[in-house]
């Protein structure tokens, strides 16, 4: 029976019912991706949590080298070199002390399945991608920009697009600017320029915060898209941090999508819309390229 980590344990989890996680979507998560026993960038993983976990009130009582521990053993216990990987946190269950009166005990677990990678087709003749018309990212939320448990409006959206035939579905903010897919970040690629909707870190900037039509953000920091960035400033391509909206994403030479499982996805169809000549652009292919030397080297290193 595969084994799970929670709360320092190894085992079988489980979780108090009255755990606020469960009642009130109260907590966070991150999705890894291990390939030959190494998790690509588990410290920005962690370092990204532990930030949400700060910004949302959820305390954490482990530090980092315990869960970087907890994930290569529970790898290893699992006899998983390929795995997804997910680490949830949530605010707990309350529990009551002589000492310190009633508080919230959080829970930590850590989970691993078997990898199951996207069809190699996806990546040779791109996907085809839905956008939401009917629901809105409110960036106004405290819960914007953060990878929190309260997942149900994406995963019914991305239902709906895979019902059409679409691997993904686009969402745009209040302000009808596009934010993110349900499960990854997406880019544009225009005249060789890479051009991908800024976080609500980097809106801190003047600049990026000064050229945006709307005042603030709910793209979410994910972990691929920060290597695709340092990746194409490395090899001389242009980034712009900018706004896009609907016009701007159809008349786009380019589009890919990323997350820690599917890492560059080609977008070659917007609904009914052909992308870059219905086939992966060569920035895309030479972002792909860059990351898999980079998983590469990490492997190996």
């Amino acid at each position: 029976m595969p084994q799970d980590w929670i709360n320092g344990t190894f085992g079988e989890a489980s979780i108090s019912i009255r755990d606020t996680g469960l009642l009130h979507a109260a907590g966070l998560f991150t999705t890894m991706r291990a390939d030959e026993g190494k998790v690509f960038r588990l410290d920005r993983h962690l370092a990204r949590l532990r930030e949400s976990c700060q910004a949302l009130f959820i305390p954490i009582q482990y530090n980092d080298e315990q869960l970087t521990d907890a994930t290569n053993e529970l790898l290893a216990r699992n006899e998983l070199p390929d795995a997804r990987l997910r680490i949830t946190v949530t605010r707990g269950a309350a529990a009551s002390d002589p000492n310190r009166g009633l508080f919230l005990q959080p829970t930590v677990f850590i989970t691993a399945t078997a990898l199951e990678p996207y069809p190699a087709e996806y990546y040779e003749r791109g996907l085809t991608v839905m956008l939401v018309d009917e629901q809105k990212l409110n960036p106004y939320d405290i819960q914007a920009g953060h990878k929190t448990l309260n997942y149900f409006s994406r995963l019914a959206a991305l239902r709906e697009a895979n019902r059409r035939g679409a691997g993904e579905a686009l969402w745009f903010n209040v302000h009808n600017y596009l934010q993110s897919g349900s499960i990854s970040n997406v880019f544009i690629v225009k005249d060789n320029q890479l051009i991908t909707p800024p976080t609500p870190a980097e809106m801190l900037d003047s600049a990026v915060r000064e050229a945006s039509p709307y005042p603030r953000s709910a793209v979410l920091p994910g972990i691929m898209r920060g290597a695709v960035l340092e990746l194409a400033d490395s090899a001389g391509i242009a980034i712009k941090l900018e706004a896009i909206d609907v016009n701007r994403l159809l008349e786009a030479d380019e589009v890919f999508v990323t997350n820690s499982i599917m890492r560059v996805m080609p977008v070659c169809r917007i609904e009914r819309s052909a992308i870059g000549g219905d086939r992966p652009g060569p920035v895309t292919l030479r972002i792909t390229e860059l990351i898999s030397d980079l998983i590469d080297h990490g492997r190996s290193g």
